[in-house]
């Protein structure tokens, strides 16, 4: 009878050696992998693949400077290729985060999400140290992504851009075959409208991939002192960012970058700086 008793106990654990039963016959609809850290800001990657909500699949791929590449296409083949390298690699028994028993500074860390379509994830993160094999896990995962990374799309080109500062307002539109920039403010009264060339348009384009600038929020209760600014930016598939904040939050450095910008561009051909914001 004891041993009826402990074999009943154990069932509940044997049924659940197998982590892969139940995702085998999943399907994937959101998939990210990123890895990033160290000295250098703009080093990295990060791969987003998600199913859409009217059926095609979305891809997002960022690897830092100067560019990433977004597209959507009909084919899911991409789901069954990741499937089968989570498979080969156990990859679903990924949860939690992984740290290196002593410390390391100026590392890397890395983070995966997966979820399917039952509702199963998988989602861990670590620095500096992950799961046996994970390393290789993530060379085959970028290697099956070579083939859609490689895809011709067009580019998602900036179509116009409001900054405001304050009293300040720059407006950036794209034309046919150059670009204005109108130059307004309150205050003095200034107004100017300056004819630039399409590079301007690039520029801010690379400008807000680089600065990772993409991004919808509103500041709160504006602070006694500090200066109002905003952002507004459209792209040409439909894409729309806006945030609004002031110089005194804790993103306030994004002020200056942008300040830097928007001066840049107000200046003659010969005196511009084409490295200042890049």
């Amino acid at each position: 009878m004891k041993i009826m008793i402990v074999l009943a106990s154990l069932l509940p654990l044997l049924s659940c050696q197998s982590p892969w039963k139940g995702f085998e016959n999943d399907t994937i609809t959101y998939f990210s992998l990123s890895e990033g850290g160290g000295m250098n800001r703009l080093s990295g990657f990060g791969y987003y693949i998600k199913e859409t909500k009217d059926g095609k699949v979305y891809f997002h791929f960022n690897e830092g400077f100067p560019d990433e590449k977004e597209f959507t296409i009909d084919d899911h083949s991409v789901f069954d290729s990741l499937q089968q390298i989570i498979a080969k690699h156990k990859m679903y028994t990924y949860h939690g985060y992984y740290q290196p028993p002593f410390d390391i500074t100026d590392g890397s860390s890395w983070s995966l999400y997966v979820k399917y379509k039952s509702g199963n994830t998988i989602d861990a993160g670590g620095y500096m140290h992950g799961p046996q094999g994970y390393g290789e896990a993530f060379r085959e995962i970028r290697q099956c992504l070579d083939h859609w990374k490689e895809l011709p799309v067009p580019v998602n080109e900036v179509v116009n851009f409001l900054y405001e500062y304050g009293r300040e307002r720059y407006l950036f539109e794209r034309k046919d075959d150059h670009a204005i920039l109108t130059y307004d403010n309150e205050e003095t009264g200034e107004h100017q409208v300056l004819e630039r060339e399409l590079d301007m348009m690039e520029s801010l384009r690379v400008f807000f991939n680089v600065e990772r600038l993409k991004m919808d929020q509103t500041r709160g209760k504006l602070e006694e002192g500090c200066t109002p600014w905003m952002f507004d930016i459209t792209y040409s598939n439909g894409d729309h960012y806006r945030y609004e904040s002031y110089d005194c939050d804790f993103k306030c450095g994004y002020t200056h970058m942008l300040q830097g910008f928007v001066s840049n561009w107000m200046k003659e051909k010969d005196e511009r700086n084409p490295y200042n914001y890049y």
